[in-house]
C-alpha cells in the first residue's frame, strides 16, 4: 500500500483562503481538509490563547483526477489550502502567503458583506492570482429560515457589485456554514459543493517546474536525532534525496507543491521564514526596477520621492521610490491602454503559468510580450510625480513636451557640459490657440526605481507589493497601494550603474522676441536664461516661437542675458501678436546623469 502510494502522481494546487478576522476561515479548512501540516487549524499556541489566526497554516484534501484535467499525467488532484491571517496588524503575513498560491477563496461573513480587511485581502487576490471563488459564510445565522433566500440574494448582489470593480467579475458566490451553532453536532453547510467548486476551478495548465531549487520556507523546526526540518512550497525544483509530502514518501515534488525537507547543521531557531536555493540563483541587491500598477481601491496618492513599505518575497523593507513611464506621445488611447493594464495584470499575476495568459494583443508589443513586462534600458523615459491609475497621467504642458520619440539619441547642449539644473525652471506658458485640442491624459506603462533601505534577497523576478502601513491597523482605507513585478536589478550606490537608466524631466523655459535682425532670419530673445548664466551651454540648442518657427540659439548679445538666435527658416514680421513673440526652449534634463550637476538636452 505504502509504495501504490509513492507511486501515484499528484497534481498539487495552492489555494488562499482568505477573509476578516473571525470571518470563520480556519472552521471553513477544517470543514474542506483531510490532510494536516504545519500550523494548520491554528495550532500555534498564541493563536489558541487570542482565538484568531496569527500565522500561515496548511492542510489539504485529495480527489480523483477531474474530467477537465485529464489530459494531464496525473492520478489525482491534491488541494492544499493556505490558511491566512485576517487581522490588520497581519498584513504581512497575508501578503508573504500571496506568493505561493494558485487561487484564492475569499471567505466573507455573510451577516457583515465587505468588511476592511475582507476589502485587502480581495486586493491581494487581485494581485496573486485569476482565480477566484467566494464563500458566503455563516449562512444559519440569517433568520428567520424563512427570510434566508432573500437575504442571500440581498447579500449576493451587494458584493457582485464590489466584485465588478475587479477582475473578478461575475464570480461564483457560494452559501455556507462551516460551523452551524445549532444543533452543537451540526455537520457544515454546502462544504460539498465549495469543494466540488473547488475542483472545477483548477486550471487546466499546471505550473512549469524546470529551473534550480527554489523552496519558499514558511516554517523551521527541530526533529530530536533527526535534524532540521524546513517546510515550505516548491517555487523551482532540482534533485534531492528524499522528500515527504504531507507526510507521504514520495518520489519527486513539482513547483507549487508543499513539503519537508530535513537538514543537519541548522540551528532551528536562526530561521523563520526565507528561501532555500540552488546556490547563486537568488540575489541580494539595494535597488530594482518593477513594473507597476495603481491598486484601484488605494484612495492617497503615491508620490515620488515618497517611501512606502514594499514587500519582496518574505521581506517587507521601507523603500524610497521614483516612478516615470513612456514620455508624452508613445502611449495608447484609453481603450487599449485598460486593456494592456489587464494584460500587465494577468502577467504579474504570481502563478502567471498555472492557466493564466501572459500576452494580451491590445496590450502587446512588437516581439509579443506584455507592455511594461521587458526593460529596455536604451529608451528614454520621462519622470512622474506620482503613480497614476486609471484616469492616466495628465499630458505636460505643450510647452513641456519635449521630443517625444522616446529612444533617440541625446545631444549634450554646449561644449561646457550643458544648461545647469538651476537655469532650468519650468515656466507657465501663454495660452495658444488651439491648445484645447490636445488630448489631455497619457496611458501607457509605468515603472518605479526601488532603493531599499538594506539589502534584500529575492529571485530576480519577484511579486513586489507597496503599503502604506503606518497608516494604522484600525483604519477603514485600503493600504495596499501598488503591486508588480521585478524586471532589473540595479545598484542605486555606483553613479556609472545608475546612469544607465534614462529617466528625464521634460523642461522648458519662456523668453521674448526683443527685435528682429534686419536680414529677417535673426533675432535678440530676453528673458530665456538668467543673467549670472553660462552662455555657451545653451550655444546649439533648439527654440521655437508661438508661431511655431524654429530658431538656434547662437550666443550672447550684451551682458544682460539676452541671447541671439538665427532662424534658418526666417520670421516673418507682419501681424505678429504678444504671443507670436514668445520663444519657448525645451530640453530634458536627466536625472541620473554621472557628476555633480544635471545637463541638458534635446
Amino acid at each position: 500500500m505504502a509504495e501504490e502510494e509513492r507511486s501515484k502522481r499528484v497534481l498539487n494546487v495552492n489555494v488562499g483562503v482568505l477573509g476578516h478576522v473571525d470571518s470563520g476561515k480556519t472552521s471553513l479548512v477544517a470543514a474542506l481538509s483531510a490532510q494536516l501540516s504545519t500550523a494548520a487549524l491554528d495550532k500555534h499556541p498564541q493563536s489558541k490563547e487570542r482565538g484568531i489566526t496569527l500565522d500561515l497554516g496548511f492542510s489539504a484534501f485529495t480527489v480523483p483526477l477531474p474530467p477537465h484535467l485529464a489530459h494531464l499525467p496525473y492520478d489525482e488532484l491534491q488541494v492544499t489550502l493556505v490558511d491566512c491571517p485576517g487581522h490588520a496588524s497581519l498584513i504581512r503575513t497575508i501578503i508573504s502567503g500571496a506568493q505561493i498560491i494558485d487561487m484564492a477563496l475569499l471567505v466573507v461573513d455573510v451577516t457583515k458583506g465587505m468588511q476592511t480587511q475582507t476589502a485587502e485581502c480581495l486586493v491581494v487576490a487581485e494581485v496573486a492570482t485569476s482565480r477566484l471563488l467566494v464563500a458566503l459564510n455563516k449562512v444559519d445565522l440569517l433568520q428567520p429560515p424563512e427570510e434566508r433566500p432573500r437575504a442571500m440574494r440581498r447579500a449576493t448582489k451587494r458584493l457582485g457589485q464590489t466584485f465588478a470593480l475587479t477582475k473578478f467579475a461575475g464570480a461564483s458566490m457560494l452559501p455556507v456554514a462551516a460551523k452551524p451553532g445549532s444543533p452543537p453536532d451540526a455537520a457544515p453547510l454546502g462544504v460539498e459543493q465549495l469543494r466540488a467548486a473547488l475542483v472545477a476551478l483548477v486550471a487546466p495548465t499546471p505550473r512549469p517546474w524546470d529551473g534550480p531549487l527554489l523552496l519558499a520556507v514558511d516554517h523551521c523546526f527541530p526533529m530530536r536525532g533527526v535534524g532540521t526540518v524546513m517546510t515550505g512550497t516548491v517555487l523551482q525544483v532540482r534533485p534531492v534525496k528524499s522528500i515527504q509530502v504531507f507526510r507521504r514518501p514520495v518520489s519527486r515534488a513539482q513547483a507549487g507543491e508543499r513539503v519537508g525537507v530535513c537538514v543537519t547543521q541548522l540551528d532551528a531557531g536562526l530561521m523563520e521564514r526565507g528561501l532555500a536555493c540552488a546556490p547563486g540563483t537568488v540575489p541580494s541587491f539595494r535597488g530594482a526596477i518593477a513594473a507597476v500598477e495603481k491598486i484601484r481601491f488605494y484612495a492617497g496618492r503615491v508620490p515620488s520621492r515618497s517611501k512606502f513599505h514594499v514587500t519582496v518575497g518574505h521581506s517587507t523593507l521601507m523603500a524610497h521610490l521614483t516612478f516615470f513611464g513612456t514620455p508624452d506621445g508613445n502611449g495608447l488611447p484609453p481603450a487599449a491602454a485598460l486593456a494592456a493594464m489587464m494584460g500587465n495584470l494577468a502577467a504579474m499575476t504570481t502563478p502567471a503559468a498555472v492557466g493564466e495568459p501572459t500576452h494580451g494583443s491590445a496590450g502587446a508589443g512588437a516581439a509579443g510580450t506584455v507592455l511594461g513586462l521587458m526593460f529596455d534600458f536604451d529608451r528614454d523615459y520621462i519622470c512622474q510625480e506620482e503613480l497614476y491609475g486609471l484616469e492616466g497621467r495628465p499630458l505636460a504642458d505643450a510647452a513641456d513636451a519635449v521630443a517625444a520619440g522616446g529612444g533617440g539619441a541625446a545631444v549634450t547642449a554646449g561644449q561646457s557640459g550643458g544648461a545647469q539644473a538651476s537655469d532650468l525652471d519650468t515656466v507657465e506658458r501663454p495660452d495658444t490657440e488651439g491648445e484645447q485640442e490636445r488630448p489631455g491624459r497619457h496611458f501607457g506603462p509605468q515603472w518605479v526605481l526601488l532603493r531599499f533601505d538594506q539589502a534584500v534577497t529575492a529571485p530576480r523576478n519577484a511579486l513586489v507589493i507597496g503599503s502604506k502601513f503606518d497608516a494604522g491597523v484600525h483604519g477603514e482605507a485600503c493600504r495596499l497601494a501598488f503591486y508588480g513585478r521585478l524586471v532589473a536589478l540595479l545598484d542605486p550606490t555606483c553613479p556609472d550603474r545608475l546612469a544607465r537608466l534614462r529617466v528625464f524631466k521634460a523642461k522648458m523655459r519662456a523668453g521674448v522676441l526683443e527685435r528682429l535682425q534686419p536680414d529677417g532670419c535673426g533675432g535678440i530673445v530676453s528673458q530665456l536664461i538668467k543673467k549670472e548664466s553660462d552662455v555657451a551651454a545653451f550655444v546649439g540648442l533648439k527654440v521655437t516661437t508661438g508661431r511655431g518657427e524654429e530658431g538656434i540659439i547662437e550666443g550672447s548679445f550684451g551682458k544682460s542675458g539676452k541671447l541671439k538666435v538665427h532662424f534658418p527658416g526666417g520670421l516673418a514680421p507682419e501681424g505678429r501678436s504678444t504671443a507670436d513673440n514668445v520663444v519657448i526652449l525645451r530640453c530634458k534634463r536627466y536625472l541620473f546623469d554621472p557628476g555633480a550637476d544635471y545637463v541638458a538636452r534635446q
